[in-house]
């Protein structure tokens, strides 16, 4: 998988591609599945794979969606108006509910699974329908030599990450002068 904030350019693309999409939504909705990993490792210590209900569609259309919903409302503008010294009150009113709100963090949760899905040896995507040790990654298959899954894993997840990394930079790089509009997409 992408590094958790390596999500972000998937969040920025589909808000250039529709402007009536909630920001904010979409980029904590691209987040919110991997809440899951730290849980999922430190609660059942490698028994259950890192990624679960969170990263099949249903967690993500239902679980994920309430999840990021509350956090874009509730935790988003705090965060961001203590790391960034952005204009809460222009931010708060970005974050309020609405349905735009839920619709962007329901995108962003399954945008996070459609970018996780080519890099992942196991996949829950169409869980509880299908076995996700049924569906290997396109990704994983194409760098898997000698029939070492894991080395093929660990390629994928190589090549996504130096992807994704570069898509941010090259984001970064554009909005450097104006923080703002690179949190609440408007135009630098």
């Amino acid at each position: 998988m992408p590094i958790t904030p390596l999500h972000y350019p998937i969040a920025w693309s589909l808000s250039k591609l529709n402007k009536k999409l909630n920001f904010p939504g979409l980029i904590v909705g691209s987040f919110i599945p991997d809440i899951e990993v730290p849980l999922l490792i430190f609660f059942f210590n490698g028994v259950l794979p890192d990624h679960f209900i969170l990263h099949s569609l249903i967690g993500a259309l239902t679980i994920g969606t309430i999840i990021s919903t509350i956090v874009t409302i509730y935790l988003y503008p705090l965060l961001v108006t203590l790391i960034f010294k952005v204009d809460n009150d222009r931010l708060r009113d970005v974050c309020k509910w609405t349905p735009t709100l839920i619709i962007s963090c329901m995108i962003g949760n399954i945008f996070h699974i459609l970018l996780d899905i080519p890099m992942h040896p196991f996949n829950p995507v169409l869980w509880p329908f299908v076995d996700p040790y049924d569906i290997i990654g396109p990704l994983v298959i194409f760098f898997t030599t000698n029939g070492n899954i894991g080395k093929g894993f660990l390629h994928a997840n190589i090549f996504t990450n130096i992807i994704m990394g570069l898509f941010t930079i090259l984001i970064l790089i554009y909005y450097r002068k104006n923080l703002m509009s690179l949190l609440l997409r408007t135009e630098p």
